[in-house]
């Protein structure tokens, strides 16, 4: 018996290491990871970031050195067991990948959690995607963003009432990003499904509220449940996984139902009738009856929507939560911030989609929390067919020529474009005058390149400069140190990116509030 064992392992054993030197040719040779698993398995996800093994989190802790160490920004990542994968960090290289060439794709497998309640503009390809688009861009409109600027606002002081801040006065949160997802996720339900909840959490005897199944939905713990659990596993008497179960199921009738009453209340709609509702949900209805037989299924119209909550709830929490961190870090920053506050808005007025243009040093904050910590750390593209990249040569200068065989997955490390310091010079350094007079939306690279570039960003965009705005108005962020515990000491120990569920994000931010006196 033992001899079969260890024959069959040694024919594994062999068998895996001629496909580990093939896959090293594949990348043609290409310098960089030489690991025992893939960083995306189970086993290479769950070992930390170490000499021996690279884990999620080396485009964060090696961002300064792992490309010098391989003396170019493109570098493959070749797992023992498990599929080759190119990574750049090279902005020309990334413009390649990101330009909408037809042999490169958005793998299904690499866009599993948006799958899940149907095609969108943000999975689709090609063909496919231009219908998408052509449905979804009209719904992203002035009046859509004057719209979340006031949903932005109104949901601002009901957090501040419900959280008892102005009677507390001064007082620290343990955890701002909390508060930040908490808040977008209410934002995004009201300018999306036109749904509102109160701040404090409602309770029901019976089922699982809509606020709640949202917040199950987009957990990116319950996401890899639903997506590793057979149909069958639910009938067992498990409480989390009939937790999420209940939870899909509620939320797949609600967005269902949310589609059939708008397509029913479209119907009945005349020129005497007011106008439409500025939401994200009826603006895609209508763009895509408007489109009949090459418009959108319902499913298509949900997986939409869904794809903007999933993709837009943790990213533009994190980031504004790490702009304001940064903010209380750097008071001189925030100083800044609030005195172009007060110009804009000089009798201390709620903001509007008007202010947009006039806040743009608040914008410039958040801009530059978006280039240290992008939410969208990764952008994956696959060739479909033999592909030819251009590649700088830092040593030599010049160019060399990579040529990518089909089915080969590229990684953009947005990270380490964002610290590269030829584009950013002094990348650590949080400087949010290197976005004033910025006012073209293709140069927020953070939220990433090419026309497949984040459709969504204008509305994160306003979420932000209206939540910003208010919260810097009223109050003023300090950090809480440590006893004996310098700036620079917190901010190593604080200000650290990670993987935070879908996104990427700093994590268990703890901030002073101070309320403001007005001037």
């Amino acid at each position: 018996m033992w001899s079969s064992v260890l024959l069959i392992l040694a024919v594994f054993l062999v068998a895996q290491t001629v496909q580990f030197f093939l896959n090293i040719k594949k990348v043609s040779y290409l310098p960089g990871f030489r690991t025992l698993f893939s960083q995306f398995s189970v086993f290479g996800a769950a070992i930390p970031t170490n000499y021996f093994h690279p884990g999620l989190n080396w485009i964060w802790n090696w961002r300064h050195s792992v490309y010098e160490y391989y003396g170019t920004r493109t570098i493959s990542y070749v797992p023992f067991i498990g599929e080759p994968v190119i990574w750049t960090s090279s902005i020309e290289v990334a413009k390649q990948l990101l330009a909408g060439d037809p042999r490169l794709i958005k793998a299904p497998s690499a866009l599993v959690p948006l799958l899940l309640w149907g095609d969108s503009v943000l999975t689709a390809n090609h063909e496919t995607y231009k219908k998408h688009r052509r449905v979804v861009g009209p719904a992203f409109s002035s009046n859509t963003y004057s719209l979340v600027a006031q949903e932005t606002v109104r949901w601002y002081h009901e957090m501040v009432e419900g959280e008892n801040w102005v009677k507390q006065g001064n007082f620290t949160i343990e955890c701002l990003e909390q508060s930040m997802l908490k808040f977008t996720l209410g934002v995004l339900s009201r300018t999306s499904f036109n749904y509102r909840y109160p701040w404090a959490n409602s309770s029901e005897n019976h089922g699982v509220p809509f606020e709640r199944a949202l917040t199950t939905i987009l957990t990116m713990k319950d996401v890899i449940i639903r997506l590793a659990t057979p149909s069958w596993a639910y009938k067992l008497p498990i409480e989390r996984l009939r937790r999420v179960d209940d939870a899909y199921r509620k939320l797949g009738a609600l967005m269902r139902s949310f589609v059939t009453s708008k397509k029913e209340e479209l119907s009945s709609t005349t020129d005497d009738t007011e106008p439409l509702r500025s939401d994200l949900l009826t603006r895609l209805v209508s763009a895509s009856e408007a489109e009949g037989k090459n418009g959108l299924d319902d499913s298509e119209v949900i997986g939409n929507v869904f794809s903007f909550l999933f993709a837009g709830h943790e990213t533009t929490a994190h980031t504004v939560a790490a702009a304001l961190a940064l903010l209380a870090l750097h008071e001189d920053e925030q100083e800044k911030a609030v005195k172009a506050i007060r110009e804009a808005l000089p009798d201390g007025q709620d903001p509007t989609f008007d202010d947009f243009n006039k806040l743009d040093k608040v914008l410039a904050c958040f801009h530059e929390a978006g280039r240290m910590f992008p939410g969208g750390a990764i952008v994956t593209r696959d060739t479909t067919d033999t592909f030819v990249l251009k590649v700088p040569d830092e040593k030599k200068g010049g160019e060399k020529t990579l040529v990518v065989p089909p089915n080969m997955r590229i990684m953009v490390d947005m990270v380490g474009i964002h610290y590269d310091p030829r584009l950013f010079p002094d990348p650590e350094r949080y400087n949010p005058s290197r976005w004033y007079g910025v006012n073209n939306e293709t140069d927020f690279t953070y939220f990433g390149l090419g026309p497949r570039a984040c459709l969504g960003r204008k509305f994160a965009l306003v979420v932000a400069m209206s939540l910003m705005t208010c919260l810097l108005r009223d109050w003023k962020f300090t950090i809480p140190l440590k006893a004996g515990e310098t700036k620079e000491q917190w901010r190593e120990r604080v200000m650290q990116g990670k993987y935070a569920g879908l996104g990427f994000g700093v994590h268990h931010i703890p901030v002073k509030m101070t309320r403001r006196v007005k001037p």
